[in-house]
Parts: C-alpha cells; structure tokens; sequence
C-alpha cells in the first residue's frame, strides 16, 4: 500500500466517527486532507507557525501547529496582547478552511447566466488579462465608476484597497458589516475624535454594563473580552466585579451577567439616557472630568433632565423604575464603570442615538483615561508609503446606498468585493441582487463560493491565511500598540491560489502608467516589509534587533510587534481636545414607543451566532457540529419563543412554524424558552445560505431575508430589530 493511501486510510476511519454524527452530510471525511504536496519535514517532529485569526473582527494572534508536513492544530499564541494563548471555537476550526473540499483552487470565469453557478477554471494570467481589461475599460470611460466592497478590513490590506481606489480615477469604496459597527465608530467620532474601537480596561473595572454588546458571545473580540469579563469577576481575591446585560434576550453574555434587564426593542437610547438622568439629578457624575475636559455639557444636561425622568421611560423600555435608578446609583458609586454598546441595538434609526448615549453616559462617569476606563488605541509607528497625489475616497456603507432613492449601481461599470457577502446579511428588500445583476462586470475574492460570489463574473480565490504573508492591527484592541504579522507555512499554496493584496499588484502592473507607479512593489511581502521596517527604525517594543532584516525574521516568529511600556492615552482628537456632549444624534430620540403594540405582532430580533458570527464561519462542519450554548441546535435553526407567548399560540417546543415579515416568511422549529422578552421572536444569523459549500448550503433559516430595509441618513446597516413579525404554527400531517 502507497503511503498516501495508508494515511487516507488510517485518517479517515479513525477520526470520522469521533468528528461527526448521523446529521453530518454525506462526504464529511472529506475535510481531513490527504491531498498536501509533499514537503521536506522530519516525521513526527512538530513545528509552529504565529498567524492571524480571520474568523471575527477581534484580530487573535495564533500559533498553527505543522505535523508531517500538514497543519493539524490552532491555539492562541501566548504572547500576543490580544489572545494572550486563548482562542475561540471560530480560531480552532481554521484548519477546515484551508482543507475543504469546496475551496476554489484556482481562478474561475463564469458560463452562461450570472447566478447559475456554471464556471469555468482559467489560468492567473488569464484572470488578470481580464481584471486589467475590464479596469481599463472603466478608466477610459469618464461616465464609468469602479467601486471596491469590502468588510472591516484592517492592516495594510486596507491599505491595499485604499491606495488602489485612490489611484484609479472615479472610484468609491463600499463598506459592508451587518452588526452596527459604523454606528458606534461613527459615535466615537463625533463624541471623542477617535473614529475606532475604544480600548476597554475590563481587567480594573468594577462595573460593567453591556447595551445590546453580547461582548462573550460573538460581538468583536470574544477572546479579548471573555479574558477581561473573567478577570472583573473573579481575577482579584476578595474583589467582584458587576456585570449588567440590557438586551431582550438571554444571550451567552446576560446568562452569565449578576442581572439581566430585558429592555424592549428600540428603546435602548432612552433607557440608557433615564440612567444618565439618575446621574445627573443626584449629581453622581464625575464634576473633574465635566468642568476640565468636556464641552456642551450644560445643554446636555437641560435635554436629559427635561425628556428623560426614569418613571417615563421604564414604561416603554419594559424596565422598572427602581431597576433604573438602583443600576445608575451602583454605576456612579461602585465604579470604575464601562457601558459598552453593540449589535442589535446600535442598528435602525435609534442606533446611531444608542451608540452616542452610551458614550455620554461613559464621559458623565469620567470614564476616559481613568485605569479600570476607556483608553484610545495607539498606531504602530510603521513607515508611510511613498505618498501620492491623490486620496483615497471615503468608505460609504452598502446599505446606506441600496436604500437612498436614487439607483445605488448608476455608473458603476465594475465591482470588486472582498471580505464581505451582502446577498446573505443583507435584507432581500434591500435590493442586492438587483444592484448586483445591474452591474457590467462584478470579480469576487474569496476561498470559496458563497451566496455573494455566484452572482460575479470572475473569481479570484484567496490564499489562507496559513498561506499568505498578512499583517493586523486589531481594533478594538488593549490600547497599547499591536500589529500581528504572518508569513506563509507550505512552501506553496495548496492549491492555484493568491492573496487579494499580490493580485491588486499584478493587476496595478498590467495597468500601467501612474497606477504601477504607485505600486512599486514585487510582492505584498515586499510592501509589508517596507512599511515594518518603520517598526525597526522605531528600536523599542517587543522586536528590537540591529537590522531590517534580523527584525523582520525575529518578528515573523514572534508572530507580529507590540509595545507594552507606552503609557495608555485617553487625548480626545476634537478641535479643542475636549470631549463633545453631541445632540444632534440624539434629536430622533424619544418616548415616541409605545409600552403594548399589537399583541398579534411580535419585534423580530437578529443576532449574531457564537459559532458562525453572521454567517461567514458556516462552512466549517465542526462549527456546524458546535451545539450553540444556550439553544444546543446544531446544523440547522430555532426560533426563540417566550413560554407565555408559545402557550398563547398554542406552540410547543419542535413545532413547525412561519414566521412572516412584511417582505418574506420562513419555516423553521420552535424553541420554547423563558429567556426573552414576550413581545420578541428571536433568529440566530449564520444559517441560511444558498452557496457556501456542502456544510452550510441549505441548512437552517436566513432571518436577513424577514427584515425591512428602512430608509434613514443614519443607517449603517440595516435594522436588526426594527421589524416586526406574525407567527403561526403549520399543522405537519404525517
């Protein structure tokens, strides 16, 4: 017997009862690869490799664990700031992405009709004679536009991007996040100057309250914030910290929170301006921090003490008024405190408002720059690239765009997207797909073919980030400066791939003139080298060596560069270096809800999912296989019904039932629990697919699909729980 076949062999019949079950899909042995080229290694003699975590936004260092020349593990690289040796379940089922027998293995050009999924493999040469020719058609045209949608992306592949839009003539740059992350960055922005993550010093901090932010479950950076909630609670002998949850459901976060108030849907600013109105009427806030380092204060004040006494607004947050003012006494007198805002509750119309109180209430505590507070995070001090003439345009969100009046694809001749799949988190009623099939030429990056990448012309698969030269700067992150670095771990790719960064070089080649100018670079390691090597210049932090050289390769093992002797800082970036207590977002504001709507109706809730975040980790059987932690479904979908709401309907656990939108309906089983509000059904996101490969395709409910694309200026991403429902039970004959 060859040894390859002995390996299939002997992988595959002992791992494959133990990985999966009788509900795994046909062809689940699969994922355990024998298909690696044969390397140059030692047998039995193990290696690993510092990479990044891609799965979520929180930016994990990892170490990847090399046996016998194949990549068999993950774990958390010990000394990075962020994970600090922990990962994730996401962090750990990595090793899947790069196996999967459903990756693209090299670039594909579509046949036949866009959407049917019918391709055809062709060489890099030829994909880029393509991208190039497509380009440069755009640029010849003055009426033509060239847009660019990506996720969050951060390092220099944003970098990348930005660099690349800015040196093509009329282009735009589209953002896409269905989780509320343009609210809070844009509140941070208008309050404090710093449009980013704040930096949370959970470790000090002796209250915690989360807004709709289900910070151990999967909003941003579970790892960082699961380290920092444990050590607030149970870190320092004879010292517990709180932690409150405001959200209408019981998430992994409130289940383990000391209390839990399920404040209705949409009602989350106002709930958490009656806490500041506590504040201020006992003046509880911090008079230092007000006097020397805030402006609009006084006006601030006169709006939350004349609109929101607590006895107006527990009624329609669903919260009593005892509850209110108890928590605001304990915030202001039990601290340091952090309020933290996220997910649901920072998107719709009110989510712009919600993110901005939070921050209000955080400045009225003098939470910024206090040790147990809020810190900004600080840049690694990395080399410029030569700079250009031009700037890159500003990032507009997706949705903003689909839902103005006018046509959100007018002009566009050509789409680039990475990172990113708007056709699965984006509301039908949005309009993706017709915006998508009303553009001339649409070419994906991505490893796999997702809902998104079956309506493009060309796709150009990724490398992993096992196989790739890659670098992060994570946000949120611990206010210190970070930057994570990986190097590729195979001598090649496993298959005909390429990173997104090298393609745009090659494509920045082919197009010639100034655009190859601005790229004057081989490779993107080359690029990642030249702007380290401003790291090396800087001789401090974690990497410092007498060369460029013996730098970069002490900074590739270490897995990136870090400096934990800068002092934290809290300097607010404004115009006069004060924090600003903005009204304008919190104009649209109000009492204006109702305390009992239509008892027939129900506010549909989405949230993110422990194991798939919003669906780009579905792929992964063994995420799949993951029981989420407090409804135990695996491979498929529940709705959440209140217990007296499923007595009522006459619905009990397993039932069948639709749940029917203005804009669509669904069919999935019901979920009995006392873990959410009466007037809310709630919907995990990640399931749903209609591409994705053999283990996410068809399995579950996209509850994207129920929801309603509200106009508003302030919408970054569509509302999560702004939509309301009808649920009924389908009588199952047989």
């Amino acid at each position: 017997m060859k040894r390859r076949d002995f390996l299939k062999n002997t992988v595959v019949t002992g791992t494959a009862g133990v990985l999966f079950d009788a509900c795994a899909p046909p062809g689940s042995d699969q994922i355990i690869p024998i298909l690696i080229p044969e390397e140059e290694f030692i047998p039995g003699v193990e290696e690993f490799h510092p990479t990044n975590c891609v799965e979520c936004p929180g930016g994990c260092g990892l170490l990847a664990r090399k046996m016998d020349g194949r990549l068999v593990k993950v774990e958390g690289n010990p000394a990075h700031p962020i994970s600090r040796g922990a990962s994730c379940a996401r962090g750990q089922a990595l090793p899947q992405a790069m196996y999967h027998p459903d990756r693209v293995r090299g670039p594909l050009i579509r046949e036949g009709a866009r959407g049917a999924g019918q391709w055809r493999n062709v060489s890099w040469d030829d994909a880029i004679e393509r991208l190039v020719s497509e380009l440069a058609a755009v640029q010849e045209d003055p009426n033509n536009t060239l847009a660019f949608l990506t996720g969050a992306l951060r390092g220099h592949r944003l970098d990348m991007v930005r660099r690349f839009t800015s040196t093509l003539e009329a282009t735009r740059h589209l953002v896409h996040e269905p989780f509320g992350d343009g609210a809070v960055l844009r509140a941070h922005a208008l309050t404090t100057g710093v449009e980013e993550f704040f930096a949370y010093d959970l470790e000090n901090a002796n209250y915690l309250v989360t807004v709709g932010a289900s910070v151990l479950d999967a909003s941003r950076s579970p790892v960082r914030f699961g380290r920092g909630v444990g050590h607030l609670r149970q870190g320092r002998p004879g010292r517990r910290g709180k932690l409150v949850a405001v959200q209408p459901r019981l998430s992994t976060t409130a289940a383990a929170a000391d209390e839990w108030l399920p404040a209705r849907p949409g009602s989350e600013a106002s709930l958490v301006l009656a806490l500041a109105h506590v504040i201020l009427r006992d003046e509880l806030y911090d008079t230092g921090f007000i006097e020397n380092r805030t402006s609009g204060f006084e006006e601030f004040r006169a709006r939350v003490l004349a609109d929101f006494e607590p006895e107006l607004v527990a009624g329609m947050a669903g919260v009593s008024v005892e509850t209110l003012e108890r928590v605001a006494t304990e915030m202001a007198m039990y601290g340091p405190t952090i309020v933290i805002a996220g997910d649901a509750a920072v998107t719709g119309p009110r989510g712009l408002g919600t993110a901005v109180a939070v921050d209000h209430l955080n400045a009225l505590l003098g939470g910024f720059g206090k040790k147990g507070g809020i810190f900004f995070n600080q840049d690694p001090p990395f080399s410029e690239w030569p700079s250009l003439e031009t700037v890159a345009p500003a990032p507009e969100a997706l949705f903003a765009n689909l839902t103005k009046e006018s046509d959100a694809s007018s002009g566009i001749r050509a789409l680039l997207i990475s990172d990113t799949n708007p056709v699965h988190t984006l509301p039908l009623s949005a309009g993706i797909h017709s915006f998508l099939s009303e553009i001339p030429f649409v070419a994906c990056f991505t490893s796999f073919v997702d809902d998104t990448a079956q309506m493009a012309d060309l796709i150009l698969p990724e490398s992993t980030p096992f196989e790739r030269f890659d670098d992060d700067v994570p946000s949120p992150s611990v206010g210190i400066p970070v930057a994570t670095l990986s190097a590729p771990m195979f001598s090649r790719p496993l298959y005909d791939t390429m990173s997104m960064p090298d393609v745009l070089l090659r494509v920045a080649a082919g197009l010639g003139g100034t655009v190859a100018e601005a790229f004057p670079w081989a490779s993107y390691e080359e690029a990642l080298r030249a702007a380290w090597s401003g790291l090396h210049a800087a001789s401090r932090g974690s990497v410092a060596e007498s060369t460029e050289r013996r730098f970069w390769t002490r900074a590739l093992a270490a897995g990136g560069w870090w400096d934990e002797d800068v002092a934290l800082n809290a300097d607010c970036l404004t115009s006069d270096g004060l924090y600003r207590f903005e009204l304008s977002a919190l104009e649209s504001i109000g009492l204006d809800m109702t305390a009992a709507g239509d008892t027939s109706r129900f506010t549909l809730h989405v949230y993110p999912s422990t194991a798939f975040g919003d669906g780009r980790s579905a792929h992964l059987p063994f995420l799949q296989e993951l029981a989420d932690p407090m409804t135990s479904v695996r491979w498929g979908s529940v709705v959440e019904l209140n217990a007296s709401t499923a007595s009522e309907l006459n619905i009990s656990d397993g039932d069948l039932v639709e749940i029917t939108s203005d804009t669509g309906s669904l069919r999935v089983r019901a979920q009995v629990t006392q873990g959410l509000r009466p007037d809310v059904v709630a919907l995990s996101a990640g399931q749903g697919h209609g591409e994705y490969g053999r283990y996410a395709r068809g399995r579950g409910v996209n509850p994207f699909s129920l929801l309603q694309a509200t106009t508003g200026s302030d919408l970054f991403e569509a509302p999560l729980q702004a939509t309301t429902v009808r649920v009924i039970k389908i009588e199952e004959t047989g």
